[in-house]
């Protein structure tokens, strides 16, 4: 595609990515091929950047960093792969040309560089900080910044519309939406599967992973043929672990770890229901790879959740506390095995409907 007699390069400022697991890969590839069609060339600048097998055509710009267990030694090191970002900037950037901050939430340096040289920037929002779990000091300054962004942004991006409404106050003059996408399975069966309540997220406090550990104790109660099974890691892995021990519940609560993305398919097949309680999000992976595989989910009606669950396709949580989960874990347990069906082929056509890499192809070349 062309710009006048220009070819059509856009540039993408991500986070740099951590080494726990290879979720910000997955992530960042989806979203290349998203856009890769719409362009002529690709330019990524990052930090520790990798990306799938099927992208080596585009270039990445990365630089190498150590997370310090020190945070100060940490904080300087983000500070100074910012500022190799920016130089990247300064390199390459021309005026008017596009740039893409994805999952860029901190970098305010590399931003301040591309607004200088009158790049047209697009800064994606997701799931607001300010109301995720525990709040601290550094929490409300990455809301700021956040903020401060989006406000003097060229336009604000979101994976999906209601994800705005996360950020209540927040100037959005000019928007994009760009869906991402999940692989579909090939029609599932949708009748005879396991009785287990599945969750896949990170283990903070925000996701209250610990609640539904005390909900599903309970719930097994009334129910000793239902399971949950946890796949995800994070700084709430060894409190978890300590409860499930706690409650005795080894034997119908599995905390399965991280699972590498090729092998996540194979994993959630029997699941019965994806159970995602959240306190806000953009529009996670998790919910549309899991009603992509056929599977309901039971979630927070929050950010772009809202947008692709339904009463027909799944079911809405009216809170995160134990009682709000049992409840809601109920309400799916009582769906006859027809009724049932019948909401996991739903979650499994909207999907296939609106979420796959060609439709979300078709959104993003609206914008680029």
């Amino acid at each position: 595609m062309k710009i006048g007699d220009e070819m059509k390069n856009v540039v993408v400022i991500t986070n740099p990515m951590i080494a726990a697991n290879k979720s910000a890969d997955v992530t960042l590839s989806k979203f290349l091929r998203v856009i890769k069609p719409s362009v002529d060339q690709i330019q990524v600048i990052g930090g520790n950047l990798s990306v799938e097998k099927d992208l080596k055509d585009i270039e990445l710009i990365s630089f190498p960093i150590v997370r310090h267990p020190n945070k100060l030694k940490r904080i300087l090191s983000v500070i100074g792969i910012q500022l190799k970002m920016t130089k990247a900037i300064n390199r390459i950037g021309k005026k008017g040309q596009p740039v893409y901050f994805w999952i860029a939430d901190k970098m305010i340096l590399p931003y301040f560089a591309a607004k200088m040289k009158g790049m047209e920037v697009n800064y994606f929002i997701y799931g607001n900080v300010e109301k995720e779990g525990t709040q601290s000091g550094f929490t409300a300054l990455s809301g700021k910044l956040i903020r401060y962004m989006a406000s003097h942004a060229t336009y604000v991006c979101m994976e999906s519309q209601s994800v705005k409404k996360e950020w209540s106050g927040l100037d959005v003059k000019k928007e994009k939406v760009i869906h991402l996408y999940t692989n579909i399975v090939a029609e599932p069966e949708f009748q005879n599967r396991n009785d287990v309540f599945g969750m896949v997220c990170r283990l903070t406090p925000g996701k209250h992973v610990v609640d539904c550990i005390r909900a599903m104790s309970e719930i097994h109660d009334f129910h000793p043929n239902w399971r949950l099974e946890i796949i995800g890691s994070g700084k709430q892995q060894q409190e978890c672990e300590n409860l499930v021990n706690e409650l005795e519940a080894k034997e119908y609560i599995s905390l399965i770890g991280w699972v590498e993305h090729s092998d996540l398919q194979n994993k959630v097949k029997s699941w019965k229901y994806l159970l995602f309680p959240t306190d806000t999000e953009g529009m996670p992976n998790g919910i549309i790879e899991m009603m992509g595989c056929g599977i309901p989910a039971i979630a927070s009606p929050v950010g772009g959740i809202s947008d692709v669950i339904c009463s027909t396709n799944g079911f809405f949580l009216c809170g995160s506390t134990v009682l709000d989960l049992k409840e809601g874990m109920e309400k799916a347990i009582e769906l006859s095995e027809n009724e049932y069906a019948k909401m996991a082929r739903n979650a499994y056509e909207t999907i296939n409907r609106e979420y796959t890499l060609p439709a979300a192809q078709a959104q993003a070349k609206k914008w680029l």
